[in-house]
């Protein structure tokens, strides 16, 4: 209610950030291989009772803490499946974007399934979730799975590629496929990884990518953005441009593709977004929006 929370990949530290003066009131975590200690954090989430759960990518290792930073236990990831960076806890369940790794080649990988459900000390108790029909074609980016819960306990996922989102049932049971194009570019070629450098990054100028999907209150905001090329020239993807989808729970489109002044981090339950809009040293800037949707009949 009162933070941001902020992973920091590279001092591999858990932030709290005060959303009514933007600074940095606590933090925890340090770099290492020991016990509560983290190579290569790449993503987390926060249960409703405060628990903490952060993936190493760099240990393969699902690391839990209390909210005030107390390590408390950490359990490997199965060495058959390779996780994502998306997590989240529901209901007592610990949900990961994975690739089943038997299918980590690209004439393979649009037959794995994309989440797995685990307890909360690591046992696995489900796989599901299907790859968009375009990864059959194009396996750029394939392993990149977003999804999130609605307040009934539906799932929505989506793949990089594509602007097509999935919703399953509580039973993981696929209900529908909804999306519109709009101004999302589909690749029109693939891009295998031994083409020169220049020649991948020209075509990957070609298409848009999904950077996110976040479910809350009553909409589906799926985030994708087109790369530029001072976004590449300063790696810094907050100059590409980042464009917002919005639709409704049962999937009906809200003519929308608004173009955003940067990345959005998150949107909380009364509906702001919060916006990643400049990352510049000494001046590193997140906004806080109000999206306003309007029956105009």
């Amino acid at each position: 209610n009162e933070w941001l929370v902020n992973l920091d990949m590279v001092q591999s530290k858990v932030q709290f950030i005060n959303i009514r003066d933007g600074s940095i009131e606590r933090s925890f975590g340090r770099k290492g291989m020991g016990p509560g200690e983290m190579v290569n954090p790449s993503g987390f989430t926060i249960s409703d009772d405060g628990k903490i759960f952060i993936h190493d990518n760099g240990m393969r290792k699902i690391l839990c803490f209390n909210i005030d930073g107390e390590f408390l236990y950490s359990f490997s990831f199965p060495s058959d499946l390779g996780a994502g960076d998306n997590l989240k806890v529901r209901d007592g369940r610990l949900y990961v974007s994975l690739l089943e790794l038997k299918y980590a080649n690209p004439s393979e990988i649009w037959k794995s399934r994309t989440v797995g459900v685990f307890d909360l000390k690591g046992n696995l108790l489900n796989l599901f979730g299907v790859y968009d029909e375009i990864i059959k074609t194009f396996t750029y980016g394939a392993a990149s799975t977003w999804f999130d819960f609605d307040r009934f306990g539906n799932l929505y996922s989506i793949d990089g590629g594509t602007y097509r989102i999935y919703k399953y049932d509580k039973n993981y049971k696929l209900i529908k496929v909804f999306g519109v194009q709009g101004k999302f570019r589909l690749p029109k070629e693939d891009i295998p990884w031994n083409l020169p450098p220049q020649e991948i990054v020209k075509r990957l100028m070609r298409s848009s990518g999904t950077r996110s999907l976040i479910v809350s209150g009553d909409y589906v905001y799926h985030q994708f953005s087109d790369l530029t090329e001072k976004a590449v020239r300063e790696r810094n993807p907050l100059y590409s441009k980042n464009y917002l989808k919005l639709y409704d729970l049962d999937g009906n489109y809200i003519p929308s593709d608004i173009e955003l002044p940067g990345i959005l981090l998150d949107v909380d339950d009364e509906g702001r977004l919060y916006i990643y809009e400049s990352d510049e040293p000494g001046n590193r800037v997140i906004g806080i929006y109000e999206l306003k949707v309007v029956d105009k009949g």
